[in-house]
């Protein structure tokens, strides 16, 4: 009893009903193209954090072996290490010097004051980078969840498709078993019956294809979601949510993420500008350091000094290379406002174009569920007439076969019409609010 408990939960455990928000889930945070932005905006963070360490103090250590018989380079090197005698200023001593050795040790302490404002300004255009990454991420965050919807709705007309096969199977059925009991009492020709049991194979084989169409788009949709959904059941078409192009458009232009991304290219843009412009401005920074100095061993310490001060330095590039830099970037900053004004139309007529599919798939809906409902009529009607002689096998079969492209038809509306649906989200900008 156990054993049989044990099975029964298991059977239901891989037989779970998989949901669109369990995909979209899945695919946010699996998705292989989305880890590998999500690493290129963590090496933006370090990059930003490097920009803003330029505004600390930088600390040096060296150290430096000299061994010289230049006289000058001797007299100075033996001040420095403290060990001067009045024999080195006799002039056969300062003329021709022995040869000294000198270990110097230089721990140095350099304080950026004021560089023109060129640090915080590369800081805040790698922050602004930073932020149109952030919403590109976004945007293609919208396009991954429509690939997950496109696969996610091709794997339920997949198991709708099968619904579908095995409808037209039990009718296939009928129709054999109808024709055998006609068959039987001398109403019906055997040929009907042959007729009959080859539509009824044809409709099984269908049904086999349609499976092998429902593993393949179940793999299909882990390979988006990066998530093995094998011993998942996908729902099968219902419905085609309702939409409005009014709420579309309203949101549109305040919604897609890579509209927002421009904005934040141009004001990095800006301030790589102000960053140029610093070069032309005074550069203020404070300096220490301390020095040991050693006729022997390294960090020896013979003699010993320090030193401290202010350095402000002003440069300009007789080329104009500055300024021909900081018209570069204008010019870059304008062509991003005007590819922003493009992006805004292109945006309006990518959400008019996709809700007119919407609107057409949406008719074609409504078309193909009443197509449906006269081919179950006449399917119907014939088999009535059939049953009383007054009708031909061929024609039911006929009429069958209007039936079983009605039914594909109705499907394959419903998969348009919920594609075009999530088309529309996307274009919009607002599919993963919807969807999540």
């Amino acid at each position: 009893m156990v054993f049989l408990l044990m099975l029964f939960i298991l059977g239901v455990s891989f037989s779970a009903e998989l949901t669109i928000e369990k995909v979209v889930k899945d695919t946010l945070s699996n998705n292989l193209e989305l880890k590998a932005l999500r690493l290129e905006i963590k090496s933006l963070e370090f990059e930003h954090k490097a920009v803003r360490a330029s505004l600390f103090p930088n600390l040096k250590l060296e150290e430096k072996f000299v061994r010289t018989d230049i006289p000058a380079y001797v007299l100075f090197t033996k001040l420095n290490q403290e060990r001067i005698a009045p024999t080195d200023f006799t002039p056969s001593n300062l003329n021709d010097p022995s040869a000294v050795s000198n270990f110097e040790t230089n721990l140095t302490l350099e304080i950026p004051i004021w560089m023109g404002g060129k640090i915080r300004a590369f800081k805040r255009s790698v922050f602004f980078k930073k932020k149109a990454y952030e919403e590109n991420y976004r945007r293609k965050e919208e396009e991954v969840i429509f690939k997950a919807l496109e696969a996610f709705l091709g794997a339920s007309l997949s198991r709708s498709a099968i619904e579908v096969a095995q409808k037209n199977i039990e009718d296939a059925k009928e129709h054999y078993r109808l024709a055998q009991k006609l068959y039987d009492v001398g109403m019906a020709l055997f040929s009907d019956v042959l007729r009959a049991q080859v539509f009824l194979k044809k409709a099984q084989e269908k049904k086999v294809e349609a499976e092998s169409n429902y593993r393949v788009s179940i793999k299909a949709l882990s390979l988006v979601a990066n998530t093995d959904y094998e011993g998942y059941t996908v729902p099968k078409l219902s419905s085609c949510p309702d939409l409005t192009k009014e709420e579309l458009l309203k949101v549109a232009l305040r919604s897609r993420e890579d509209i927002k991304a421009l904005d934040h290219y141009i004001r990095a843009v800006e301030q790589g500008r102000r960053a140029v412009m610093a070069d032309m401005l005074p550069q203020v920074g404070a300096f220490a350091s301390y020095q040991l100095f050693d006729k022997d061993v390294p960090f020896g310490t013979d003699g010993s000094g320090y030193m401290f001060g202010l350095s402000v330095s002003l440069k300009f590039n007789t080329g104009l290379g500055t300024l021909h830099r900081m018209e570069s970037l204008t010019q870059k900053r304008k062509a991003l406002e005007e590819r922003k004004k493009l992006l805004e139309k292109a945006v309006i007529f990518s959400v008019e174009k996709a809700f007119s599919q919407y609107e057409v798939a949406k008719e074609n809906l409504k078309s193909a569920k009443a197509r449906l409902k006269e081919a179950e009529e006449v399917v119907r009607i014939i088999k009535v007439r059939y049953e009383n002689g007054l009708a031909r096998m061929v024609d039911l079969l006929d009429a069958q076969t209007q039936l079983e492209r009605a039914r594909f038809d109705y499907i394959n509306a419903l998969y348009r019409c919920n594609l075009s649906y999530g088309r529309a989200l996307l274009e919009a900008g607002i599919i993963k609010e919807v969807l999540k």
